[in-house]
């Protein structure tokens, strides 16, 4: 018996519970359905002995893999927390996040435009889900909020939009990426920014940018790299601009801070992203930056090596 089968058992004489009506019926029905021994018997005896042991088999693996499958798929997680909990650490069982929307908010005049969708990401028993969960409550509150009290306070006079929308970015067994997705505007100026969440699957830890490397040598290494690609493509287009080297007086990008938001995309890069009028004027929109493995492979934590390569 290995540890992990030791853990399971332990958990299991820890808790008490009952079967629920629902997995009994189920179970009962797999039963039901097995091929009836005196009609198996009668056929197999014309076949022979050989073809009886043969089909005896067959059926035995069967059943077994049907139970199996029902055990620990769907019975045993609903009836053990303590199962469930350890189930969501074993590859391939445990690498699928689900996130769902929770709710949404939804408001249009002629002047005020509001459309909210709130995600959740489908796992109470996990810290970090938890975590991520409440911050996106909060931020997703707050935008609703003052949009009516905007509202109020023009008596529906003044124009504002608001629009909120997520996606997964990132789902394998290693990591997990979400991205929320804001609009906020006003008559005539509008703000376009995200927000990344990541997970890595292996802790269980939220991660920021700075948690990825050493030291914080990181942030001069990628501020030089991404003001590199934007001088590059300055110098190839006329009509690109970045707020670089004196380009405008103390708001010129000089570093990142160890929360800015960033993703990793097919290739294993490191792509830095920037909100609107973060690093250019607004024309630019959201710049995104993709960081060469060869930039970070020297000062990236051991822990996450593996996912440059």
């Amino acid at each position: 018996m290995n540890k992990f089968d030791k853990y399971l058992r332990k958990k299991a004489a820890d808790e008490n519970f009952e079967v629920p009506d629902s997995v009994k019926e189920h179970i009962e029905s797999v039963l039901m359905n097995l091929p009836d021994e005196k009609e198996n018997s009668m056929r197999e005896n014309a076949r022979g002995k050989a073809s009886k042991r043969r089909s005896f088999y067959v059926l035995t693996c069967v059943a077994a893999a049907v139970c199996f499958i029902f055990l620990t798929v769907f019975l045993l997680p609903s009836v053990s927390p303590a199962y469930a909990e350890v189930l969501v650490k074993i590859p391939v069982i445990g690498d699928i996040v689900k996130v769902v929307t929770k709710y949404g908010y939804s408001y249009t005049d002629d002047r005020y435009k509001m459309e909210v969708d709130v995600p959740q990401i489908d796992d109470e028993n996990n810290d970090a889900a938890e975590y991520i969960n409440k911050s996106v409550e909060e931020l997703t509150s707050q935008l609703v909020e003052e949009f009516y009290k905007d509202l109020e306070k023009t008596d529906g006079e003044g124009y504002k939009s608001v629009y909120v929308d997520y996606e997964t970015v990132t789902n394998t067994d290693k990591w997990f990426t979400l991205k929320l997705s804001v609009y906020n505007g006003g008559a005539g100026t509008g703000n376009q920014y995200y927000k990344y969440y990541h997970i890595d699957k292996r802790s269980g830890n939220i991660v920021q940018l700075g948690d990825l490397f050493e030291s914080d040598d990181y942030s001069d290494v990628i501020a030089e790299e991404i003001k590199r690609q934007m001088q590059e493509q300055m110098d190839n287009d006329e009509n690109i601009s970045y707020w670089i080297n004196g380009a405008l007086p103390g708001a010129d990008f000089v570093s990142l801070d160890s929360g800015h938001n960033f993703y990793w995309n097919e290739n294993g890069e490191l792509v830095i992203v920037f909100d609107k009028y973060e690093v250019a004027p607004g024309v630019m929109g959201t710049p995104e930056f993709a960081i060469g493995k060869d930039i970070i492979e020297n000062i990236i934590k051991p822990e996450f090596a593996d996912i440059i390569q």
